[in-house]
């Protein structure tokens, strides 16, 4: 009687490839974990309410404390707000590790490429040049997002200043309130009034990169001849 051959042993079961795409890396940093303090500490330090500082900054009080408390990753549109509303530069809410330059005065800062990131919610951003007083003026960013919807991405946000962006890579599409999407591919850019509420998304849910710099807008010539005419009247 011819013996069956003892079944062989299974298999061992091969290990789930690793998974492609983002990875964490040293240098990326959470900047939730201590933007609500260093917030907190800045209104507290101006003496500040909350009620005061939402009328300032337009963002609204509950937004604030939730932001302040840790229970909110806040947009950088509405970093943005509250930056311009208590009128200090960004390095004064970016960690210190952030903070890659550090001139002397309003003389020339250089970026490089191992200035860290730093991740809000789905959206990652690179704070260019945060510690020069120039930035007051003129703010730049290399910003990442994949969300799909206004909705995930905290809804339309308008603020004074003038808003100019351009794609690295990926497919952005950029929302105004009530007029189309416009959808931009790498190599294109826009220019506009950021008055206009308005919102950026991912057209395919795929990390998309792009360039955004704000500067303040100008003051028209007329009012600008009101308030001299006005001060010498004083």
């Amino acid at each position: 009687m011819t013996k069956r051959a003892a079944p062989s042993a299974k298999p061992a079961r091969r290990a789930a490839p690793a998974r492609a795409g983002w990875t964490r890396s040293s240098n990326l940093l959470d900047l939730t974990e201590a933007l609500g303090e260093k917030l907190r500490d800045l209104r507290v330090t101006r003496g500040l309410s909350l009620k005061e500082a939402s009328d300032i900054t337009g963002v609204p009080r509950p937004t604030l404390s939730r932001i302040e408390h840790n229970k909110m990753a806040p947009t950088i549109g509405l970093l943005s707000k509250v930056v311009a509303g208590l009128g200090v530069p960004w390095s004064s809410i970016l960690p210190e590790t952030v903070i890659a330059d550090r001139p002397s005065g309003a003389g020339p800062s250089f970026s490089s490429s191992r200035t860290p990131t730093v991740r809000l919610g789905r959206r990652e951003a690179t704070a260019l040049h945060p510690n020069n007083p120039l930035s007051r003026r003129l703010r730049t960013f290399v910003l990442s997002t994949q969300h799909k919807t206004v909705e995930e991405g905290g809804g339309f946000l308008g603020h004074p200043d003038t808003e100019f962006c351009f794609v690295l890579d990926g497919t952005l599409t950029i929302h105004f309130q009530g007029r189309r999407p416009r959808r931009l591919r790498p190599g294109e850019s826009a220019l506009f009034s950021g008055e206009t509420p308005h919102a950026y998304t991912s057209h395919t849910g795929a990390t998309v990169q792009f360039l955004l710099v704000t500067t303040k807008a100008a003051t028209p010539a007329g009012k600008s001849r009101e308030r001299k005419t006005a001060r010498g009247a004083d």
